[in-house]
C-alpha cells in the first residue's frame, strides 16, 4: 500500500451542511461513544437519485469521494476512492455488464490510515462487461463494520445502478482490466454513477 493521504485530505469540513453546528472531529468523537449527533444520521444516509450519462464507453466512478489512480506492479490497475465522512456512501455501478459473483473476503477491521487498511473486510462484485471482468471492492474501517450489496449474481446491470452501501467513511477499489486511457487526476473529487473517470479505448 502507498503512504496514506493527510486526514485534510481523507475529511474535508466544507461539505458539512451549513448551519449545521458540526465539526468532522467532533462527529467522529462521537461516533466513537456510540453517540449519533441529532440530524447527522439522516445526512449520512442520504441517496440522491441520479442521471448517470448514457455513453457506453464510459466507466463511472464507483463512489463518491477523492479518486487515486494506481497501477500495482503484477497486478490490475486500479482506482481507489477515498469515502470522506461527508460524502454520500451508496456505491454505483461503473460499467454495464452482467454480475458474475458477490463476495466476502479480507481479514479484520482497521482505520484508514492503517497499512493494512486495504486487506481487510470487504465485500467483493465481480461483473463481466465489454471491456472485460472488473472487480468493486467495497472496504469497511474501524467506524464502520456493515457493508450492505444489492446486487445478485446472475444479473444484468446498468452503469450508474446502486451497487451497494458502505456505513460510514472508508474506501472503494475499482480494479479494471482491458484498454482505456484516465479521465481524471489524482485527488480529484468524483461522484458515483455520474464522473466518468476512463474512457474504453476502440
Amino acid at each position: 500500500m502507498s503512504e496514506p493521504f493527510p486526514h485534510d485530505f481523507v475529511w474535508d469540513e466544507s461539505d458539512l451542511p451549513a448551519g449545521s453546528g458540526w465539526s468532522v472531529r467532533g462527529v467522529i468523537e462521537s461516533l466513537e461513544k456510540d453517540v449519533v449527533p441529532a440530524g447527522f444520521r439522516e445526512f449520512f444516509d442520504r441517496d440522491p437519485e441520479r442521471a448517470s450519462p448514457a455513453d457506453p464507453a464510459l466507466v463511472l466512478a464507483p463512489a463518491d469521494g477523492l479518486v487515486e489512480l494506481r497501477r500495482p506492479p503484477g497486478r490490475t490497475p486500479e482506482f481507489l476512492v477515498h469515502l470522506r465522512l461527508t460524502d454520500v456512501h451508496v456505491q454505483r455501478v461503473p460499467l454495464a455488464g452482467r454480475v458474475v459473483s458477490v463476495e466476502r473476503a479480507g481479514r479484520g477491521i482497521f482505520n484508514p490510515d492503517d497499512p493494512h487498511f486495504l486487506d481487510g473486510v470487504q465485500a467483493v462484485t465481480t461483473i463481466e462487461s465489454a471491456l472485460g471482468v472488473y472487480r468493486v471492492r467495497q472496504i469497511t474501517a474501524l467506524l464502520t463494520k456493515r457493508l450492505e450489496t444489492y446486487l445478485e449474481p446472475g444479473r444484468r446491470v446498468a452503469a450508474g445502478e446502486r451497487l451497494g452501501r458502505i456505513r460510514l467513511g472508508s474506501a472503494v477499489i475499482l480494479e479494471l482490466p482491458g484498454e482505456w486511457e484516465p479521465l481524471v487526476a489524482d485527488r480529484q473529487k468524483v461522484f458515483g454513477g455520474l464522473t466518468p473517470i476512463a474512457r474504453v479505448r476502440g
